[in-house]
Protein backbone atom coordinates (compact mmCIF):
# COMPACT_ATOMS: atom_id res chain seq x y z
CA UNK A 1 0.00 0.00 0.00
CA UNK A 2 0.99 3.50 -0.93
CA UNK A 3 0.97 6.09 1.74
CA UNK A 4 3.14 8.35 0.12
CA UNK A 5 0.17 11.15 0.05
CA UNK A 6 0.05 13.41 2.99
CA UNK A 7 -1.84 12.68 6.58
CA UNK A 8 -3.66 15.12 7.06
CA UNK A 9 -5.87 13.57 9.86
CA UNK A 10 -5.63 12.93 12.79
CA UNK A 11 -7.28 9.41 12.24
CA UNK A 12 -4.56 9.21 9.27
CA UNK A 13 -2.09 10.08 10.98
CA UNK A 14 -2.15 7.69 13.49
CA UNK A 15 -3.11 5.01 11.31
CA UNK A 16 0.85 5.96 9.37
CA UNK A 17 2.34 5.73 13.05
CA UNK A 18 0.88 2.33 13.69
CA UNK A 19 1.76 1.27 10.19
CA UNK A 20 5.40 2.04 10.82
CA UNK A 21 5.48 0.42 14.12
CA UNK A 22 3.92 -2.42 12.39
CA UNK A 23 6.91 -3.01 9.91
CA UNK A 24 9.27 -2.40 12.43
CA UNK A 25 8.14 -5.19 14.74
CA UNK A 26 7.95 -7.40 11.36
CA UNK A 27 11.43 -6.40 10.38
CA UNK A 28 12.88 -7.24 13.77
CA UNK A 29 11.63 -11.04 13.71
CA UNK A 30 13.48 -11.73 11.16
CA UNK A 31 16.76 -9.54 10.87
CA UNK A 32 18.79 -8.10 13.88
CA UNK A 33 18.16 -4.75 15.13
CA UNK A 34 21.75 -3.40 13.85
CA UNK A 35 21.08 -4.45 10.40
CA UNK A 36 17.35 -2.87 10.46
CA UNK A 37 17.29 0.48 8.33
CA UNK A 38 14.96 3.60 8.76
CA UNK A 39 15.20 3.47 4.67
CA UNK A 40 14.15 -0.13 4.76
CA UNK A 41 11.30 0.46 7.22
CA UNK A 42 10.24 3.43 5.14
CA UNK A 43 10.08 1.24 1.90
CA UNK A 44 8.18 -1.59 3.48
CA UNK A 45 5.27 0.80 4.63
CA UNK A 46 5.21 2.45 1.80
CA UNK A 47 6.31 6.19 3.05
CA UNK A 48 9.48 8.27 1.73
CA UNK A 49 12.30 8.12 4.48
CA UNK A 50 11.64 11.35 5.38
CA UNK A 51 8.30 11.20 6.46
CA UNK A 52 9.13 8.60 9.00
CA UNK A 53 11.28 10.75 10.64
CA UNK A 54 8.28 13.26 11.53
CA UNK A 55 6.81 10.74 13.06
CA UNK A 56 10.00 9.06 14.63
CA UNK A 57 12.69 11.33 15.36
CA UNK A 58 15.30 8.25 15.90
CA UNK A 59 15.63 4.42 15.10
CA UNK A 60 15.77 4.19 18.98
CA UNK A 61 12.79 6.19 19.00
CA UNK A 62 10.87 3.97 17.18
CA UNK A 63 12.03 0.95 18.47
CA UNK A 64 10.64 2.29 21.71
CA UNK A 65 7.33 2.79 20.33
CA UNK A 66 7.40 -1.02 19.45
CA UNK A 67 8.17 -2.03 22.90
CA UNK A 68 5.65 0.55 24.31
CA UNK A 69 2.82 -1.41 22.36
CA UNK A 70 4.22 -5.67 23.10
CA UNK A 71 4.34 -4.16 26.79
CA UNK A 72 1.15 -2.83 26.46
CA UNK A 73 -0.70 -6.56 24.84
CA UNK A 74 1.76 -8.56 27.69
CA UNK A 75 0.54 -6.84 30.12
CA UNK A 76 -3.20 -7.15 29.34
CA UNK A 77 -2.75 -10.73 28.88
CA UNK A 78 -1.33 -11.08 31.97
CA UNK A 79 -3.77 -8.96 33.94
CA UNK A 80 -6.55 -11.24 32.38
CA UNK A 81 -4.99 -14.42 33.52
CA UNK A 82 -3.75 -12.95 36.85
CA UNK A 83 -7.02 -11.31 37.95
CA UNK A 84 -8.86 -14.66 37.63
CA UNK A 85 -7.88 -15.64 40.74
CA UNK A 86 -5.38 -17.23 43.21
CA UNK A 87 -2.93 -19.74 41.99
CA UNK A 88 0.51 -21.20 42.77
CA UNK A 89 4.11 -20.34 42.22
CA UNK A 90 4.24 -23.05 39.02
CA UNK A 91 1.14 -21.80 37.59
CA UNK A 92 1.81 -18.31 37.59
CA UNK A 93 5.17 -19.45 36.03
CA UNK A 94 3.92 -20.81 33.49
CA UNK A 95 1.59 -18.19 32.94
CA UNK A 96 4.52 -16.02 32.18
CA UNK A 97 6.30 -18.68 30.07
CA UNK A 98 3.83 -19.21 27.70
CA UNK A 99 2.48 -15.32 27.70
CA UNK A 100 6.01 -14.79 26.27
CA UNK A 101 6.41 -17.78 23.90
CA UNK A 102 3.25 -15.94 22.42
CA UNK A 103 4.82 -12.58 21.44
CA UNK A 104 7.62 -14.20 19.81
CA UNK A 105 10.98 -11.65 19.44
CA UNK A 106 9.49 -9.52 22.49
CA UNK A 107 12.76 -11.30 25.17
CA UNK A 108 14.84 -10.14 22.38
CA UNK A 109 13.48 -6.43 22.38
CA UNK A 110 13.54 -6.34 25.62
CA UNK A 111 17.56 -7.48 25.99
CA UNK A 112 18.40 -4.52 23.81
CA UNK A 113 15.73 -1.89 25.37
CA UNK A 114 18.06 -0.03 28.45
CA UNK A 115 21.70 -0.64 26.78
CA UNK A 116 20.03 0.60 22.72
CA UNK A 117 16.59 1.91 22.63
CA UNK A 118 16.66 4.10 25.67
CA UNK A 119 20.39 5.69 24.52
CA UNK A 120 19.06 7.49 22.03
CA UNK A 121 15.54 9.25 22.37
CA UNK A 122 15.07 12.72 24.13
CA UNK A 123 12.95 13.63 27.34
CA UNK A 124 9.29 13.63 26.17
CA UNK A 125 9.69 9.87 24.62
CA UNK A 126 11.87 8.48 27.25
CA UNK A 127 9.39 10.01 30.14
CA UNK A 128 6.36 8.83 28.55
CA UNK A 129 7.54 5.33 28.02
CA UNK A 130 8.73 5.11 31.72
CA UNK A 131 5.06 6.66 32.90
CA UNK A 132 3.56 3.85 30.70
CA UNK A 133 5.51 1.12 32.31
CA UNK A 134 4.83 2.89 35.93
CA UNK A 135 1.37 2.35 35.51
CA UNK A 136 1.61 -0.92 33.98
CA UNK A 137 3.79 -2.98 36.74
CA UNK A 138 1.70 -1.00 39.86
CA UNK A 139 -1.64 -2.34 38.54
CA UNK A 140 -0.13 -5.94 37.05
CA UNK A 141 1.70 -5.91 40.61
CA UNK A 142 -1.39 -5.44 42.54
CA UNK A 143 -3.40 -8.25 40.09
CA UNK A 144 0.01 -10.29 41.27
CA UNK A 145 -0.59 -9.82 45.16
CA UNK A 146 -4.05 -10.91 44.52
CA UNK A 147 -3.10 -14.19 43.07
CA UNK A 148 0.13 -14.96 45.30
CA UNK A 149 -1.40 -14.79 48.41
CA UNK A 150 2.05 -14.98 50.18
CA UNK A 151 3.29 -11.64 48.59
CA UNK A 152 3.18 -8.23 51.30
CA UNK A 153 1.08 -5.77 49.45
CA UNK A 154 2.73 -3.09 47.22
CA UNK A 155 5.27 -6.02 46.86
CA UNK A 156 4.11 -7.26 43.56
CA UNK A 157 5.56 -3.89 41.49
CA UNK A 158 9.29 -5.41 42.71
CA UNK A 159 8.44 -8.63 42.04
CA UNK A 160 8.02 -7.67 38.17
CA UNK A 161 10.61 -6.14 38.14
CA UNK A 162 13.01 -8.61 39.40
CA UNK A 163 11.01 -11.16 36.70
CA UNK A 164 11.72 -8.49 34.27
CA UNK A 165 15.76 -9.09 34.99
CA UNK A 166 15.44 -12.57 34.82
CA UNK A 167 14.11 -12.29 31.28
CA UNK A 168 16.83 -9.96 30.18
CA UNK A 169 19.62 -12.18 31.51
CA UNK A 170 18.15 -14.86 30.16
CA UNK A 171 17.55 -14.06 26.82
CA UNK A 172 21.63 -12.65 26.46
CA UNK A 173 22.48 -16.41 27.57
CA UNK A 174 20.46 -17.66 25.45
CA UNK A 175 21.68 -15.83 22.54
CA UNK A 176 25.45 -16.01 22.25
CA UNK A 177 27.63 -14.49 19.29
CA UNK A 178 28.28 -16.62 16.41
CA UNK A 179 31.83 -17.24 17.40
CA UNK A 180 30.26 -18.24 20.78
CA UNK A 181 28.04 -20.88 19.14
CA UNK A 182 30.56 -22.68 17.41
CA UNK A 183 32.75 -22.68 20.45
CA UNK A 184 29.43 -24.39 22.08
CA UNK A 185 29.70 -26.99 19.63
CA UNK A 186 33.60 -28.03 21.41
CA UNK A 187 33.45 -31.20 24.42
CA UNK A 188 32.43 -30.09 27.53
CA UNK A 189 30.85 -26.46 26.20
CA UNK A 190 27.02 -27.92 26.48
CA UNK A 191 26.83 -26.77 29.73
CA UNK A 192 26.89 -22.95 28.24
CA UNK A 193 24.03 -23.72 25.93
CA UNK A 194 21.21 -22.55 27.52
CA UNK A 195 17.80 -23.00 26.58
CA UNK A 196 15.74 -19.74 27.17
CA UNK A 197 12.38 -21.45 28.21
CA UNK A 198 14.04 -24.07 30.47
CA UNK A 199 16.25 -21.98 32.47
CA UNK A 200 13.58 -18.92 32.93
CA UNK A 201 11.31 -21.29 33.63
CA UNK A 202 13.20 -22.78 36.31
CA UNK A 203 14.60 -19.39 37.37
CA UNK A 204 11.23 -17.87 37.84
CA UNK A 205 9.74 -20.77 39.71
CA UNK A 206 12.76 -20.61 42.18
CA UNK A 207 12.55 -16.97 42.41
CA UNK A 208 8.66 -17.30 43.29
CA UNK A 209 8.80 -19.86 45.62
CA UNK A 210 11.83 -18.52 47.72
CA UNK A 211 9.42 -15.37 48.31
CA UNK A 212 6.56 -17.64 49.17
CA UNK A 213 9.25 -19.63 51.65
CA UNK A 214 10.75 -16.60 52.82
CA UNK A 215 7.23 -15.13 53.65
Amino acid sequence: MDRRRRAVKDEQKQERRQAIIDVAWQLFQGTPYQAITMAEVAERAGLAKGTVYLYFKTKEELFLAVQEQLFQSWFDELDARLGAGQGQSSAVSETICRSLERRGALASLLAILHTVLEQNVDFDAALRFKRMLLDRITRTGALLEGCLTFLRPGQGPGVLLQIYALIIGVEHLSNPAPAIRQVLREPGMQIFDISFRQTFSEALTALLRGLEVKD
